[in-house]
């Protein structure tokens, strides 16, 4: 693993360039809204432009090369720029629909929910011209695929290589949470939010930031393309009235959203899991080829990898590090030795499907033993020494000014719609 992500400083440089970055995006939001760069037309590319490529992504990528003096092949990886298969970037595809589906059904239910405490959200209205195809173009550009790179290089690449140190589920709320402030605006927070996670979560999952990446665009890609199709009359420019369902009684509506989330939800987790199972497939692939390549038997092992995929594939979760401790290279151990090993040892459990022609290894489970909802987020978040770790007041102090400094433009938001 990078020396980046051993670092013990990271947690801390982490938050505070994520400070620096909040900071500068509302001092932009502020320039543009006392017209300082008002130049016409193009002032919301400009704004995207420096929004996305200054602020989001050149400021967390400077800071990291003079902080930690590292490469900046090593920033990416670390920031979770790795290879994935085209499998999980297929699902990565459908999961950018559920996001899609995922953030309507949140920002309508928050959206209600706001306008009955008074809320009035600031609505814009279209010039009512046609968008032209050079104009679908750019917006594809600024609103789908500059966000799905450079929002993820920070949110799901900086936040979670500095929260790693706090174990799975801190760094999925944190990095949603800030995900959310990071709009600035109460219209947007909520879903934000959740999607946030989602996205964190599927990072985690996928051990890659690509994934995010994808979805990330696919979500931002559906709404530019729906507003492109709305204004020339194409394919699904009516999908926001038609989702709606004008024409159906309220019970039989209720029950229609209802079906819908379900099969949503159920759509989300298994790719899901799909996502994970075509990870954890190609992880146990490259583990058995540097296996396979050990010439020396004092030779040593990539531990972390050897005892992640050991987890997942033997034990359900449950520590092996006493048996990678005592693990003793082939020559010198006597038969006796082995077979005790063996006897002390998970036993795998192998399954050949012979119309794939691939081998699997499937986990132990006791009979009749179910699959329950913290079983299955053990294996796919496996518990770690991370999830106990108690971060300093020094570690997350610039974490709570983000959040307070968030928060206050966010509420702000809400309280000028009251009026």
């Amino acid at each position: 693993m990078e020396s980046l992500l051993k670092n013990d400083k990271r947690l801390f440089w982490c938050n505070l360039c994520y400070f620096v970055v909040l900071t500068l995006f509302v001092v932009l939001r502020i320039a543009s809204s006392l017209n300082w760069l008002d130049i016409g037309k193009y002032e919301d590319v400009l704004f995207t432009f420096i929004i996305q490529i200054a602020i989001l992504f050149t400021v967390p990528f400077l800071m990291y090369t003079l902080v930690f003096k590292q490469k900046p092949k090593n920033i990416f990886r670390s920031f979770g720029f790795r290879k994935v298969s085209g499998k999980v970037l297929l699902c990565s595809v459908g999961m950018g629909v559920v996001a899609f589906f995922v953030i309507m059904f949140v920002s309508s239910f928050f959206s209600i929910f706001i306008q009955m405490l008074g809320y009035e959200p600031f609505v814009t209205y279209g010039s009512g011209e046609a968008m032209t195809f050079p104009a679908f173009l750019l917006s594809l550009l600024t609103v789908a695929v500059m966000p799905g790179i450079f929002e993820e290089f920070s949110h799901r690449g900086m936040l979670i290589s500095g929260y790693s140190k706090m174990g799975s589920v801190r760094t999925i709320v944190f990095s949603g949470l800030l995900f959310g402030l990071m709009h600035l605006n109460i219209n947007q927070f909520f879903y934000a939010f959740v999607v946030g996670m989602l996205l964190a979560l599927v990072a985690l999952v996928t051990k890659s930031i690509w994934p995010s990446i994808i979805i990330h665009f696919m979500n931002n890609g559906i709404n530019t393309y729906l507003d492109y199709a709305s204004s020339n009359n194409l394919f699904g420019g009516n999908f926001n009235e038609f989702i709606l369902f004008p024409e159906v009684n309220i019970l039989l509506r209720f029950f229609i959203y209802i079906v819908l989330i379900s099969a949503v939800v159920y759509f989300g987790i298994w790719l899901l899991l799909k996502m994970f199972a075509y990870t954890k497939e190609r992880q146990f692939k490259i583990f058995v080829k540097e296996f396979s390549n050990i010439k020396d038997p004092n030779q040593q092992l990539n531990i972390e990898n050897a005892e992640e995929l050991l987890k997942i594939y033997l034990s359900q979760g449950q520590t092996i590090q006493k048996d990678i401790d005592n693990l003793k290279p082939i020559e010198q151990t006597t038969n006796n030795e082995q077979e005790n090993n063996l006897s002390q040892s998970p036993q795998i459990v192998m399954k050949t499907d012979n119309e794939s022609k691939t081998t699997q290894t499937e986990i132990a489970m006791k009979p009749n033993e179910k699959m329950t909802f913290t079983k299955l987020l053990n294996i796919l978040l496996p518990k770690t020494k991370e999830d106990k770790y108690k971060p300093t007041f020094k570690e997350n102090f610039f974490l709570y000014c983000s959040i307070f400094l968030g928060a206050v433009v966010t509420l702000m938001t809400f309280i000028w719609g009251l009026f």
